[in-house]
């Protein structure tokens, strides 16, 4: 699911979207500035016919900066992202008005009850990235302290959000990594990235 991916793969590769940025205009903090920097290093790189292999290392507080000061167009209704990591693990947390998630798409089923309104959400996943694949599986999805069944979960992403943002978004996610990306490995508080 494309929530649950950005929440999650935004640091992990320091996603799709973080290689394209959307400049806000105003003055940005220090970690911001840094973050901008390292990821225009890393779509340059990859674009390069003979990329540099040398480790990029992003840290916590500058991908962090990166979402809240406008260095990605979040999807509408996401706001207040906070992705922090350990080795093998993403936890990302999040406030999401579903209502703006999910707009202009009927709610038939009452699995969906749970998606309605606006919520704060905490996503826990295990994340690995070799090879330049990338690979993703939510643990767990807890939605204002309570967790939700997977099956809800699996059913509001075949119904709302792979139409919306396709196929290979999901709770298990396997996907081709970016810009040239061959690995990135989760520590704590910080990703190491690797071009090949």
């Amino acid at each position: 699911m494309k929530l649950f991916r950005l929440i999650v793969i935004a640091l992990l590769t320091s996603g799709t979207l973080l290689l394209t940025p959307s400049f806000a205009q105003y003055a940005h903090s220090a970690a911001f500035v840094s973050a901008e920097r390292k990821f225009r290093w890393l779509g340059d790189n990859g674009r390069s016919e003979h990329p540099s292999s040398q480790p990029t290392v992003v840290t916590s507080e500058e991908w962090n900066a990166y979402l809240k000061e406008g260095g990605v167009k979040l999807p509408e209704g996401l706001s207040n992202i906070r992705i922090s990591c350990q080795p093998a693990l993403a936890h990302g947390e999040a406030d999401v008005d579903f209502d703006r998630l999910t707009a202009n798409r009927v709610r038939s089923n009452p699995l969906l009850a749970l998606f309605f309104g606006k919520h704060h959400i905490s996503v826990t996943a295990q994340v690995a990235a070799v090879h330049g694949t990338g690979a993703v599986r939510v643990e767990s999805f807890i939605l204002d302290g309570v967790e939700v069944p997977r099956i809800a979960l699996e059913y509001f992403a075949d119904r709302f959000l792979r139409p919306k943002y396709g196929n290979e978004v999901g709770l298990d996610s396997t996907f081709h990594l970016p810009a040239r990306i061959d690995s990135a490995i989760l520590g704590t508080g910080q990703v190491t990235i690797t071009q090949r």
